[in-house]
């Protein structure tokens, strides 16, 4: 009796097994599917590929802005900084003409100027935004971006100092960059620069 169980058994798995191939027991092809949810699933498991491995967007920390007023110089609409390095001292000066500069270690490949008094060229001393046109060296005679009545405070690397239409910042890596709510600016450091 247990050995008939046995082989009942072993012949009912063996048929759906083989009915689950395609096969039947005595060798006729077994009918097709027509079950459309068993279809469906069959079809959606042929199909299935792995899905993209998720990604988790790194999450950047900007600097807090710079208090403005821990930058303003004693002259009316003036605000000065320097780089953490020391290498260059800023300001941006909204009166009369807005403007955005620095003076420092400029790139050795910087673009001759016209002096500020007289022709020729000369290696410039400066560079500047205006609130109308693109970044620019100039030769300024005076260093305007000084701040002559008390020492001016480094802005942190990364803190945006936003003034009157101009944000200045400073990075590690590339310098200092001043830009103006037109889309005009500059980034230097003392090895490369970029002008727009």
């Amino acid at each position: 009796m247990r050995a008939r169980l046995t082989c009942a058994l072993i012949v009912v798995a063996l048929g759906a097994s083989l009915s689950a191939c395609g096969g039947s027991i005595d060798g006729t092809p077994a009918a097709s599917i027509t079950d459309p949810v068993t279809a469906t699933r069959q079809t959606s498991s042929a199909t299935r590929t792995t899905p993209p491995p998720t990604t988790t967007a790194a999450t950047t920390t900007e600097a807090p802005a710079a208090q403005v007023a821990e930058y303003m110089g004693t002259d009316n609409g003036s605000y000065y900084f320097t780089s953490p390095s020391s290498k260059f001292e800023c300001a941006v000066v909204t009166a009369p003409t807005p403007v955005a500069g620095c003076h420092g270690a400029l790139p050795p490949d910087a673009p001759k100027v016209t002096p500020a008094s007289g022709p020729g060229a000369v290696a410039p001393n400066s560079i500047r935004v205006t609130g109308t046109g693109p970044g620019e060296f100039v030769s300024a005679g005076d260093p305007a971006y000084h701040r002559f009545d008390a020492p001016a405070k480094a802005l942190p690397y990364g803190s945006p100092l936003r003034v009157q239409g101009f944000t200045c910042t400073v990075e590690e890596a590339t310098g200092v960059t001043c830009a103006s709510a037109a889309g005009h600016g500059f980034t230097v450091s003392d090895r490369a620069y970029r002008l727009w």
